[in-house]
């Protein structure tokens, strides 16, 4: 990581200190996110930005597929007041200078056979021309032009390989890099601005192991939700509640799509099979406000809500071939008080 400087940086501010756990802060629709969402902040997400945003290192974000790891770098960009965060997805091709920059061979050569109208050649000598900077340059972009702190989310950082996180430690840890390319020019180095960099969130999903080292230099962050039923049931209906999109869905069919998604996600960890969570919970309920919002008569769309749910809750909830999806829906209430009935925990293979 980063040596002491040779004087004090800049302090910046730490907005994360004044959040309060159970505050909700609204995301809006952005060119990279094209859904608006409402973000439910806990104590373990405050502490763990406030900590990443003064140690000025990175924060790694561990947890299951759709916990909301994203969403809370876009929370973070939000209460930073700094616009949307810079975004790299992670895929099994990319490569580490990837994060840095982009160099179009391709049209380089091109241009060195082509000459212009007045006879000279198109070639850019600078290659400035040719060179795409990528989100940890933009980054730096932003905070060298004096802009409030932004957020680089590094996305699903587990589907590189062990040269990215190593490649993101030299980065940091050397204050800046170098663009080969560029070279002699002054513009090959570029370094990190003298007030400090982004607030770099990376995400990972588990799937593979990463460098000991890189996690050792990391503020690290789980957003596993609880495994025991009553908690986990509790942690959703939680984030549920905060999304105002959700506002028109019963607080009964709510807790019979929780139920839902609880026997859903036993029967996939009986079988070693991904699990649904949070995302899927919120895309489910929102088709069903979306179904039912002509109806202005409460118990009516209650009742709707609930139709579509034991119709539909299986495309959305039961995902992996061998598995049936025409297993039986969990039942609401029928005004008894007794809550949810949930169905049988298992099917059988297909």
């Amino acid at each position: 990581m980063p040596p002491a400087p040779d004087s004090p940086p800049k302090v910046m501010p730490n907005p994360f200190r004044a959040l309060a756990a159970g505050a909700c802060t609204p995301l809006p629709v952005s060119p990279h996110f094209g859904q608006a969402a409402d973000h439910f902040w806990r104590q373990a997400e405050i502490d763990a930005l406030t900590l990443a945003q003064a140690s000025r290192r990175p924060l790694l974000v561990r947890g299951e597929a759709g916990c909301g790891k994203s969403q809370l770098a876009r929370a973070a960009a939000a209460v930073l007041r700094s616009g949307e965060p810079e975004v790299e997805v992670i895929h099994p091709r990319f490569e580490a200078h990837d994060l840095l920059y982009l160099f179009d061979a391709v049209r380089r050569l091109s241009d060195a056979q082509l000459r212009g109208e007045d006879g000279r050649p198109a070639l850019d000598l600078s290659q400035q021309r040719y060179l795409r900077r990528g989100a940890l340059w933009r980054a730096f972009t932003r905070c060298a032009a004096g802009q409030p702190r932004p957020v680089l989310l590094i996305d699903e950082i587990d589907k590189a390989d062990a040269d990215l996180p190593n490649a993101l430690l030299d980065v940091l840890g050397n204050r800046g890099f170098s663009v080969p390319v560029l070279e002699p020019a002054p513009e090959a180095r570029v370094p990190e601005p003298a007030g400090g960099g982004p607030l770099i969130l990376i995400t990972t999903n588990e799937e593979r192991e990463l460098p000991a080292a890189f996690v050792r230099r990391c503020i690290v962050l789980n957003l596993n939700p609880p495994e025991q039923a009553a908690a986990l049931q509790q942690w959703l209906m939680e984030r549920l509640r905060a999304h105002r999109a959700l506002a028109s869905v019963d607080t009964e069919v709510m807790r019979v799509a929780v139920a839902q998604v609880l026997a859903d996600r036993e029967v996939a960890a009986s079988e070693g099979l991904p699990k649904v969570g949070l995302a899927e919970a919120v895309d489910l309920l929102g088709a069903l406000a979306t179904l039912t919002v002509e109806l202005t008569d409460a118990t009516a769309q209650r009742e709707a809500q609930l139709e579509w749910l034991q119709r539909l809750g299986r495309y959305m909830l039961v995902k992996h071939a061998g598995q049936d999806q025409a297993r039986p829906a969990v039942q609401g209430d029928d005004s008894s008080g007794a809550g949810p009935q949930a169905s049988s925990p298992r099917r059988e293979r297909g």
